[in-house]
């Protein structure tokens, strides 16, 4: 129940997210374990392993001889050199992970890299409807706010890997109050988050619409934060402040620019007056953004487009989250994946989803509106150079969004709850469907990249698991070759999936062989060596190495929230989903070429989980 301290519907929280005390959310991070580096040997059979299904018999022993020069001569000395640097590390992996997979790259991060999300807040309590846009957005924003309190509090409880392990928290650290910025060859991360414990930390929101930029504190004079009305009234002076003048200078687009481009703009607006760098550290510095939209989308497919696309105009694609509300009431999220994965934003999501349910969808409490500070716009002193920029690039990202096809859909046959009750794990399940899936569409197997957790580790992310295994794609082929004895396709599976499960637990203790590999691919280029031949090697690309997944994959857990990237390939897809008790959403995105079809792709995955439930029918049935 509501305390005298907190007097504003605190019984609509989720209690599942909020501890008790006894445990604080960041308290174990500093003395997890290190991140551990998997013997040479081992990655090498692993890799090995992967290539398989993806050459020819010729090609594979070539391979093999490859690996073997690799394993004896420079590979073993690089290995060496990691092993010295992950005794002088409590994660050898982190600082290249960043650099190399986000902070470097050069290309714009969106679409490309930034991740999108659509919680299902308005599918039955909120249908669309035009005007909601405010007071919907207020709802939402209060709950999203409540979570950056439990982490200010250190509230929200300790994930855990079973019972005792406890996992790396360090990724919610980063999830508010900050901003990436571009750099001439190298991005920098800027953190502002801090607990009460480490003292005060930005409490400002950052407003989007209409190509200006508003900011707003969310507490009160007692530190506690406004109520939904009140931010429902801040929303509409922004709206109503917007609505009296022409559009603004949009500056957010060029975040969707190539990063070096951007970064010479950057420091050139903050050559031309400076406001300009006060309103970017302004920005920066800010809870996360809202951006409130005029347009109007409906289906899931064309949210899940707003999501990871969206207009640039409309955007702040470097904030660590960007939440935006449309005029009809429905909201999506985006976010930049450099300092987190996706996991982050789905546990928040959940979070509000709970919550909205718990409050009935409406504000409970008072509706009083008190006399705040009004929002303040960030006015930015622009020339041609950057108003021409800001055209270029906005047309630059709609062009690259024009090209993506993203569908979002659901399996309703089973889920969870049927894998569970037949002893299969619910994950493992849906990765043999999109293998079978994927097979039977395109007539062969398809590299894969599925996310494998490290977070028992100190700071752990993720190891890549690669999910198309000889073992699957040997079942994958017994089961469309309509010759094979349901004995034989039943024993095939369950190598499958007994396979794929060692995967997944080897992965999670970083033992898979991507992130060993990708070490070892450092330092031969910062010690410029002649690229050692394992990566040069056709096979290597063949398999999926040098983000080449056909497949890039991902289960974003057991709830009803779904969100996705773009494919790692131009003839690939991106396959996430979430899988509740009943059902399974998938989040499938392809670049619009013609040999792929999300429409196809889904409707083959569907079949598969046909298939698979059949299989397990009839194996029951003849006490296979």
């Amino acid at each position: 129940m509501a305390t005298k301290d907190e007097p504003v519907a605190d019984m609509f929280l989720p209690l599942m997210f909020v501890s008790d005390g006894t445990e604080k959310t960041f308290q174990y991070d500093e003395t997890l374990p290190s991140l551990p580096l998997p013997p040479l040997d081992h990655t090498l059979a692993r890799y090995l392993d992967s290539v398989k299904p993806h050459v020819t018999d010729v090609e594979f022993k070539q391979t093999q001889e490859v690996v073997r020069k690799f394993a004896s001569g420079v590979g073993g000395q690089l290995h060496k050199e990691l092993v010295e640097r992950a005794k002088q590390s409590k994660n050898w992996l982190m600082d290249w992970w960043e650099t190399y997979g986000y902070l470097g790259l050069r290309i714009p991060h969106a679409p490309y890299v930034n991740f999108g999300g659509v919680a299902p807040y308005s599918d039955e309590m909120w249908p669309a409807s035009d005007g909601t846009q405010c007071e919907r957005c207020a709802l939402v924003t209060w709950f999203i706010l409540q979570f950056w309190q439990l982490l200010r509090r250190e509230r929200l409880p300790v994930d855990k890997g079973g019972k005792k392990t406890s996992w790396s928290m360090h990724q919610f650290y980063r999830m508010f109050n900050g901003c990436k910025t571009p750099g001439e060859t190298v991005d920098k991360l800027n953190d502002y988050f801090k607990t009460e414990s480490e003292g005060d930390s930005p409490s400002h929101l950052l407003v989007i619409h209409k190509g200006h930029y508003f900011t707003f504190n969310v507490l009160d004079c007692n530190h506690q934060i406004i109520t939904a009305p009140e931010l429902e009234h801040q929303f509409r002076t922004i709206r109503a402040l917007c609505d009296s003048k022409p559009e603004g200078p949009a500056i957010g687009a060029l975040t969707a620019e190539n990063r070096s481009t951007w970064y010479e703009l950057r420091e050139h607006l903050i050559g031309l007056h400076p406001d300009n760098a006060k309103h970017l550290l302004d920005i920066e510095k800010s809870l996360y953004a809202v951006a409130l939209e005029e347009a109007m989308p409906s289906s899931h497919d064309e949210l899940c487009r707003e999501s990871l696309v969206g207009n640039a105009k409309y955007r702040w694609f470097d904030k660590t989250l960007t939440m935006v509300s449309f005029r009809n009431g429905k909201t999506v999220s985006n976010g930049d994946h450099a300092p987190h994965d996706a996991m982050v934003n789905i546990v928040e999501s959940f979070f509000v989803y709970l919550g909205l349910e718990a409050c009935g969808y409406h504000w409970k409490a008072s509706k009083e509106v008190r006399n705040l500070p009004a929002p303040v716009e960030l006015v930015f002193h622009v020339d041609d150079r950057i108003l021409k920029a800001i055209e270029v690039a906005a047309e630059q990202h709609m062009q690259a969004g024009d090209g993506i096809e993203i569908k979002c859909k659901e399996f309703k046959g089973y889920g969870k709850k049927f894998l569970r009750e037949n002893n299969l794990h619910p994950d493992t399940v849906v990765q043999m469907a999109l293998q079978l899936g994927y097979y039977r569409l395109h007539d062969k197997p398809a590299p894969t990249y599925e996310t494998a957790s490290t977070r028992k580790f100190y700071r752990g992310r993720t190891e890549t698991l690669r999910s198309c295994t000889p073992e699957a794609v040997e079942w994958c082929r017994a089961m469309l070759d309509g010759k094979t004895a349901l004995r034989k396709r039943a024993e095939l599976f369950k190598i499958a999936v007994d396979k794929h499960n060692v995967l997944m637990a080897e992965g999670q203790e970083n033992h898979g062989c991507d992130r060993h590999l990708f070490g070892l691919w450092i330092l031969a280029t910062q010690k410029n060596l002649p690229m050692p031949e394992i990566f040069t090697d056709p096979s290597y690309t063949k398999s999926g190495g040098g983000g080449n997944f056909i497949l890039s994959t991902s289960c974003v857990g057991y709830t009803p929230m779904i969100g996705g990237v773009t494919p790692m390939c131009k003839d690939g897809y991106s396959c996430i989903y979430s899988i509740e008790a009943e059902c399974v959403n998938l989040f499938i995105a392809r670049w619009m070429t013609d040999d792929t079809s999300c429409v196809k792709f889904f409707e083959s995955i569907s079949q598969s989980f046909k298939d698979i439930k059949q299989l397990i029918h009839d194996s029951k049935e003849s006490k296979l």
